[in-house]
């Protein structure tokens, strides 16, 4: 123990001289942030994504970590307790533990300060593993210190008293999550940092600069493994752990230690930067110079002087990979509007430049502005004109985008006006496309098994039938299937709503219809959209839906009015339902803050177990299309109701798939999760939503892009 006690004040020592900080690019073995064992002040850079692996007997654990500010971690993770057994398992499978973990930076750090944070570990679980800390770190030339003080399990080693219990003596007692399912998943801060004992921890890691690619890790623990959720003591002859990581490739790191002084442990974890706000410019087409805007193979093919200029812009914009819905001259004002969707960026500001230098370089001095409209689901969501002077001046390099986003005028999408325009109907419809995605989804914790996985095939046919009216049909082909091994966990008197999904996964069959759809998206008036929806939405539901959405195009707010009628599809999820049939609604109140691209929606409506309640998500986007986020919902559904889990919550995650020479960021790989599906809060997926569609475009949206 004295040579726990020297690396500890050897960290401290190195806590409080440091004169570097640092930004490691590690997690721990458990998920958070951290060292091996013990958490850290250090973070991973903001819009990372981690997802890893680690076994230490008697746990193995499975962890995402999300990283959606510099300042913010929050995680999810499953610990596999192998020598304790699910009580419902008919397979002797060992029990799996479910928690959320928070870790809040409260100090940057820089110079002779260290960075300091706390955190929250299992915020939202069962509270086997709940901790608290606070922390420091620091990094002195090569090797990163940190210094901490544990509550909970991360205090079991009782170093010294509570310093909590001299503000106020309620700090004294550490209550315990009460026994039963329904207690479970509830946020139990009257046991925040609170306990009669705390102990320190700390960490040293040397990643020396001859050899950058390992990391060489000793910290102290303060956990003495003395109130383990194991079914058997786990032994702890030594709370000093040692261990070796050895970085690969950009983003993936395995690590070897030796942990309590008598286990071997071992971890595997990606963590790529998913999410940023600097957009590579060397992954898309450069701005065209306004003296080389000529289509390669153009040949006029119209008489007209004019229309021939016009032709030109549509080859150019379509070469260039923009579908061109409509193009307009006005003679009087001497502007070109140019109808468009790209392809190959969602930038407003690159968007405006690229189209404005092949309009002006086509047109030249006989044009005074150019109007460029951005379409989506077929209808002109926002539009952006730019004085002919200010194109030229930005073509050759005289105005920053500060000012050009500056001197450029939004204006509020004008429906259907493209309708209007001199070259209308420029698209050929319909249109098609189809392919097959590889895809594999898996039931995680269960009492049958850890992981049970299927591996797909989804091949998928979407046919757009006119502008704003499309048809989406996915197949799912079984290539491979552990699902049948899985069984449906009820609990409470609600109706099967969600909680027999596992039905689905193990009756479906080797071949199976996930969607088969219609969505017909159109303008009410300027800034209000709606939508209606038929057909089969996913694999459980299947019905009719409409919306409402209006958006105003001077604000940051905005609001939708949805509802449905769903019915329940049968487990084979071929074209039969079952009896259950419900009517949903929401009211969903939507705000995109000023800060760093956080939004925050708010829904109030009827769920599918005809529980009555509210939603709140809160996400945080990247310019480059990366989203993270979280959400809890709360219905007039009991805790007991509910079961296990106490309410509904979990975690989402968008990440821009780059797809070939010109980064296609158009593409993007989506999933929620929520550590249990259970009866109270849920929702049906009912057609494309109107907010994601048209919510990026306002009065700001090339300002916002800076």
């Amino acid at each position: 123990m004295r040579a726990a006690w020297r690396w500890l004040l050897g960290a401290a020592g190195l806590v409080c001289v440091g004169m570097v900080r640092a930004e490691p690019d590690w997690v721990s073995q458990i998920g958070y942030p951290g060292a091996l064992q013990t958490p850290s002040a250090f973070a991973e850079p903001e819009g990372t994504f981690a997802f890893g692996i680690s076994s230490a007997l008697p746990y193995n654990t499975l962890y995402v970590s999300l990283q959606p500010f510099s300042w913010l971690n929050f995680g999810a993770r499953y610990t596999d307790i192998t020598d304790r057994r699910y009580a419902s398992s008919t397979t002797g499978q060992s029990y799996k533990d479910k928690a959320f973990d928070l870790s809040l930076r409260l100090v940057e750090g820089g110079g002779a300060f260290p960075a300091v944070a706390a955190g929250i570990i299992d915020i939202g679980g069962t509270g086997l593993f709940a901790s608290e800390y606070l922390v420091a770190s620091q990094r002195i030339f090569d090797v990163y210190a940190t210094l901490g003080l544990g509550w909970g399990r991360l205090g079991s080693a009782g170093d010294f008293r509570n310093p909590l219990i001299g503000v106020s003596d309620s700090f004294r007692t550490r209550r315990r999550i009460a026994s039963g399912l329904e207690n479970t998943g509830r946020l139990a801060y009257k046991a925040w940092f609170r306990g009669e004992d705390t102990a320190l921890f700390g960490s040293l890691v040397w990643n020396p600069g001859f050899l950058s690619d390992w990391s060489f890790i000793v910290e102290v623990e303060g956990n003495d493994y003395s109130h383990e959720p194991a079914k058997r003591p786990v032994s702890a002859p030594s709370r000093v752990n040692y261990g070796v990581a050895y970085v690969f490739g950009p983003d993936a790191k395995v690590g070897l230690s030796y942990l309590r002084g008598d286990t071997i442990a071992f971890s595997l974890g990606i963590s790529p930067t998913a999410g940023t706000n600097q957009i590579d410019a060397a992954a898309r087409a450069p701005l065209p110079e306004l003296a080389s805007l000529r289509h390669p193979a153009y040949r006029p093919v119209l008489s007209d002087e004019l229309a021939r200029n016009l032709e030109q812009i549509y080859r150019s914009l379509q070469y260039r990979g923009f579908a061109v819905h409509a193009i307009d001259w006005d003679e009087a004002s001497r502007t070109v509007t140019v109808w468009q969707t790209s392809f190959t960026s969602k930038d407003p500001l690159y968007i405006q430049q690229f189209v404005s230098r092949i309009v002006a370089g086509n047109m030249g001095v006989d044009v005074r502005s150019v109007k460029v409209a951005t379409v989506a689901a077929g209808v002109e969501a926002v539009r952006v004109e730019t004085p002919y002077p200010l194109v030229e001046a930005d073509a050759r390099g005289e105005v920053g985008e500060d000012e050009y986003a500056y001197l450029a005028i939004a204006e509020p999408g004008q429906g259907w006006a493209m309708d209007r325009a001199s070259f209308p109907d420029l698209l050929d419809y319909p249109t098609w496309t189809a392919g097959i995605n590889p895809a594999y989804r898996a039931n995680i914790g269960g009492p049958q098994g850890f992981i049970l996985g299927q591996v797909l095939l989804r091949p998928y046919f979407s046919l757009q039938l006119v502008r704003s009216l499309s048809f989406t049909t996915s197949i799912a082909v079984n290539v491979y299937s552990e699902l049948d091994q899985v069984s449906p966990v009820r609990s409470g008197s609600l109706p099967p709503v969600r909680s027999d999904l596992e039905l689905y996964q193990s009756q479906s069959g080797d071949v199976y219809l996930e969607q088969m759809s219609a969505d017909f998206i159109f303008p009410i008036a300027q800034e209000w959209y709606g939508r209606l929806s038929a057909g089969i939405f996913e694999e459980m539901y299947g019905g009719v839906a409409g919306e409402i959405l209006y958006r105003p195009f001077s604000s940051r707010f905005a609001v939708s009015l949805n509802g449905n009628y769903v019915k329940k599809r049968a487990y084979d999820q071929r074209f039969d339902f079952l009896d259950y049939e419900v009517a949903t609604g929401f009211l969903t109140f939507y705000y995109a803050t000023p800060w760093q691209g956080v939004t925050v929606n708010l829904s109030a409506g009827r769920y599918l177990a005809k529980d009555l309640g509210g939603t709140l998500e809160v996400a945080r986007e990247f310019r480059n299309g990366a989203r993270f986020g979280v959400f809890a919902t709360k219905t007039n559904v009991s805790a007991k109701e509910f079961g296990e889990g106490s309410f509904d919550k979990g975690f989402f995650f968008s990440i821009p798939l780059e797809v070939g020479p010109r980064k296609l960021n158009n593409n993007s790989f989506s999933t929620t999760y929520r550590f249990l599906s259970r009866d109270g809060g849920a929702r049906a997926s009912d057609g494309r939503s109107l907010y994601p569609i048209f919510g990026s475009y306002s009065a700001s949206a090339i300002d916002n892009a800076r």
